[in-house]
């Protein structure tokens, strides 16, 4: 059953080299140049015009950065792999906390995904496992993954195994998620109509230039987070064919 196992994950990360082509075309052009080399503005739209998508399904016992008391929700989905989800984190998110997280404002909440590549996979894996483990140390391990991008090693079990014991984390090896995270990815994707990364969820709400973060402030400003939604309990188990 291992080799049966083995192949049907090597066709789920052939078909995310397929994705990635989506992904990566769609950022290229979401903002700024379009795929044809003209310039692209995102549209701009009226706080009635967002769509609210029900988060509360994939935040609920994620760790986060902020006061439980905060009156609103910023979630990043990302993939390790992506160059521009590297950019937000470098050019957006410092001005993020200091205006709104560190004042006790917003509750962040970053969710790697599986989209771009096997690293992506592994390092997903690795990072929900350490979560689990070492809560505390979640976000200084997703800084350390992103700072250690140009590293020609970067994602292998290789890196893995030097960050765990650089980072002294322990124990993670083993946790056995309770949950298949291709499967995961999927359900993000649909539930969030996640079509880009990074993509950005204030209160809900899809960030439309996830560059531009006077769009970001002004949905902190003009909206609530929505009531807490019951999960579905419909989350992605290890032995779940689909969902």
């Amino acid at each position: 059953m291992k080799w049966v196992f083995g192949i049907v994950k090597l066709l789920l990360i052939l078909a995310l080299v397929v994705m990635s082509g989506l992904f990566l075309f769609n950022m290229s052009s979401g903002s700024g140049i379009d795929s044809t080399g003209e310039a692209y503005l995102a549209e701009s739209r009226t706080i009635d015009e967002y769509e609210v998508y029900e988060t509360i399904e994939f935040t609920v016992d994620r760790v986060y950065l902020g006061e439980e008391s905060a009156t609103n929700e910023v979630i990043l989905v990302l993939d390790y792999m992506c160059p521009f989800c590297k950019d937000w984190l470098e050019e957006v998110f410092p001005k993020l906390k200091d205006d709104f997280i560190d004042q006790g404002k917003v509750k962040y909440f970053s969710i790697p995904q599986v989209y771009l590549s096997k690293q992506s996979l592994a390092l997903t894996e690795f990072t929900q496992q350490v979560e689990e483990t070492h809560p505390e140390r979640y976000f200084e391990l997703l800084n350390r993954i992103f700072a250690d991008h140009t590293i020609e090693e970067w994602g292998s079990e290789e890196y893995i195994a030097n960050v765990s014991q650089e980072m002294n984390l322990s124990g993670w090896e083993e946790v056995e998620l309770d949950y298949d995270v291709i499967r995961r990815t999927r359900q993000v994707t649909r539930g969030l109509d996640v079509d880009v990364v990074p993509s950005i969820y204030v209160n809900g709400r899809k960030v439309n230039d996830m560059m531009d973060y006077e769009e970001i402030v002004d949905l902190l400003m003009e909206t609530e987070r929505p009531p807490q939604w019951v999960p579905s309990e419909e989350m992605c188990g290890q032995d779940d064919d689909d969902c």
